[in-house]
Order: C-alpha cells, then structure tokens, then sequence
C-alpha cells in the first residue's frame, strides 16, 4: 500500500492520507474529493455514487454506505407510546405507502404513523439502529432520516430535521 500514485492535481498530504487510513475510497459532501483515476476534483454527483468528470472513475458517495460501528442491542420490549415523551405528537397514516431509500435502492415502506420528527412503519429490509436512509415522500420529496429502532418488521425513523406537517384536517380539542 506504501505505493500510492500522486498526479499532478493531487497534493502530497492527498496520498499519505490514503494510506494512513487504509485507502477507503468515497466522496464526501462538502469536502475536496480527488479522484483516485486522475487526481482532479471535478465531480458529477449521484444519487449513490460520484463520477469523475474527466475520467469516469465512479466511487460511493459516504451518505449511502452502511453504517458497520453501530451496536445492534436489541430494543427492550417495554417501549412506553405515551405522547408526553416525544416532540410532537403522531398522526395515524395506515394504508399510505412510500419508499425508503437504502443505500440508493427503493424499498417498499407502508407508513403506520407519522409526526414533525419522524415515521414508523412496516418494511421487510433489515435496517439496524443508526443507519441513514431517505424517505421519499408523494412527489419525490426526499427528506433525510436515521433509524432509531426495528424489531419484527417495524422501524422507527427520526428525521435528521423536522418537517412540516399540514394539520388542518384534524380535530381541535
């Protein structure tokens, strides 16, 4: 690995950081992304993978790798609903259907609950706490989310921002 090639666009400090952290090649938003084909940093961004604009090599935006640090303690059985520890309070959705986006790929999610802060619902993929998905909503709305819980078949997700909710179709106390 001592052998990293260094083009003309790719500073040193470029290389000896690849090899200190094991070569792990992705593109992160918001940061300098060089290619690892050419060295240059012109992008076309995606919705899993990035390519360069100058020599096609594609790599793995970071926002849709797994997260593998996660620990994967299974939820207690004793989950309390009471509305008093959450944010905001959940409006019934049986019978909407979305998708999540996981690692890029739809996948079915019919929609149990939703609220400002987040969803719950019915998925078949095997989603562990902490994992960063998508939610796509009516209209191809994509709003970020992490999953706080799964067990049999269900998944809680909390929305990295909240969202606003139109309301006015309920009942007021």
């Amino acid at each position: 690995m001592s052998d990293v090639l260094v083009y003309e666009r790719a500073p040193a400090s470029f290389a000896a950081a690849l090899t200190k952290r094991g070569h792990h090649i992705i593109y992160r938003v918001n940061e300098a992304n060089h290619c690892p084909g050419c060295g240059r940093s012109q992008w076309i961004v995606g919705r899993s993978t990035a390519e360069c604009a100058f020599c096609g090599t594609a790599v793995p935006l970071a926002e849709t790798c797994r997260n593998e640090t996660v620990s994967l303690v299974p939820r207690s059985k004793a989950v309390s609903t009471s509305s008093d520890e959450r944010r905001f309070p959940r409006m019934s959705s049986k019978g909407r259907k979305l998708k999540l986006l996981i690692n890029g790929s739809p996948t079915s999610f019919a929609l149990r609950n939703i609220s400002e802060g987040g969803v719950m619902g019915a998925q078949d993929a095997d989603l562990a706490p902490g994992e960063h998905v998508h939610v796509r909503f009516e209209g191809g709305i994509l709003v970020p989310a992490v999953v706080k819980w799964a067990e049999e078949g269900l998944v809680g997700l909390a929305f990295v921002d909240p969202i606003m909710l139109d309301r006015s179709d309920q009942k007021r106390n």
